[in-house]
């Protein structure tokens, strides 16, 4: 059976990482602005409606995932092998690469010590602390657990409604879970065992569940589910416009009514960004299904070819911008301090994202066509590609 190829979850990949971006720039900004004022909890709200990137990026990976394997022939050794190139060599290059990063950029005595050098590195290789690589690290236990997750599915074929609920209620438990109750316990009267799950629990792949198996049943049924959002996309756009709604109200009556601090109201580890998260997916997916169905069309070439290349680049983004980040927050500080017009300060705001974005998108493209090194982004490639054979005209 040949690869199904998805157009509309590259659309959704090369949306979400924009949005991935925009949160990281935006809390550069947000936390340059003055405590308390307009401006802060306005960049506070627009951060926290951006926080469904994780859950969407994890969602659309259990999707494919799910698409390419559910009904295809599946051996176990040809899977690890070649998720594991892809996912552990950028797992091992970058974590490197942000340590000696750190170490250049952020100069303190005795960080090149071998010693503090090496049990530096164990523990990111350990936790995926380092940035955003939690993501690679979850996306790493995915892989292992995967196997396990692919059979249930398969044997449990008649209950993925219920599997789906159950999933989607456990999700919610976890996150409360992670917002009022983890925070009031002492992490010293924990087993020692249970007591690294909870400082790491945002780096653990029970913490995200929902979004693989979800995805996986979603991918189960995907012709079925995305024909049903084409039939109702008047409501998925009510669905996400009510959505937003909701969660920036929430936001301010965790803040104003219920006392909490901003960072609290802001978590991506809450309740709320659950059914939130799951409403923005389904209409990214709606928009991303509605573009693949003209992505052929002459004056819709453009687009296309801009979204398949942010799209093969996005996960070369996630890795490279947070070096980006760090100099476009350095050349603020320098504005800021040079008595420059608020105006340009704030003005930078999108020009920021924008050069973010596709600085990356450049760095990653560009890595991802040289030979070897491309497995850095997650790209396969190879030395010589394959000459097309003519086929011989009539």
């Amino acid at each position: 059976m040949a690869k199904r190829h998805l157009y509309e979850i590259d659309f959704m990949r090369a949306l979400i990482m924009f949005a991935v971006v925009c949160v990281h720039v935006t809390t550069v900004y947000f936390t340059m602005a003055a405590y308390n004022t307009p401006l802060f909890f306005a960049f506070g709200a627009a951060i926290t409606s951006l926080h469904f990137t994780r859950e969407s990026f994890m969602l659309i990976t259990g999707i494919v995932l799910f698409v390419t394997y559910y009904d295809r022939p599946f051996r176990l050794v040809d899977f690890w092998k070649k998720r594991f190139l892809l996912i552990g060599i950028p797992y091992l290059v970058w974590t490197v690469a942000y340590i000696v990063f750190k170490g250049l950029y952020y100069p303190l005595e005795h960080y090149w010590d071998p010693a503090d050098m090496s049990k530096n590195f164990i523990r990111s290789m350990l936790t995926g602390n380092q940035y955003y690589l939690y993501f690679l690290f979850v996306t790493i236990q995915l892989y292992i657990l995967f196997p396990l997750i692919l059979v249930g599915l398969r044997k449990f074929k008649r209950y993925h409604l219920h599997i789906f609920i159950g999933s989607f209620v456990l999700q919610l438990l976890l996150m409360a879970l992670c917002k009022f109750v983890i925070p009031g316990i002492p992490a010293n009267g924990l087993p020692p065992v249970v007591e690294k799950i909870v400082e790491y629990r945002e780096q653990f792949i029970l913490t995200y569940q929902f979004w693989y198996v979800g995805g996986g049943i979603i991918a189960c049924h995907y012709d079925q589910i995305k024909q049903y959002i084409e039939r109702h996309a008047a409501s998925v756009v009510l669905a996400l416009l009510a959505s937003v709604g909701i969660l920036w109200i929430h936001f301010f009556a965790d803040i104003f009514v219920l006392g909490e601090s901003e960072p609290t109201a802001q978590m991506v580890v809450q309740p709320i960004m659950i059914p939130y998260s799951l409403v923005i997916s389904i209409a990214l997916l709606c928009v991303g299904v509605a573009w693949a169905r003209r992505r052929s069309k002459p004056a819709w070439q453009p687009l296309t070819r801009f979204i398949k290349t942010a799209s093969n680049a996005s996960f070369g983004i996630l890795l490279i911008q947070p070096i980006l980040i760090v100099y476009v927050e350095r050349v603020l500080q320098i504005v800021t301090t040079s008595g420059a017009s608020k105006w340009l300060h704030y003005g930078l705001w999108p020009v920021s994202i924008l050069f973010v974005y596709l600085a990356a998108m450049v760095l990653s493209h560009g890595l991802s066509r040289i030979p070897f090194v491309s497995y850095v982004v997650g790209r396969k490639s190879q030395l010589v590609k394959p000459v097309r054979q003519p086929t011989a005209s009539m």
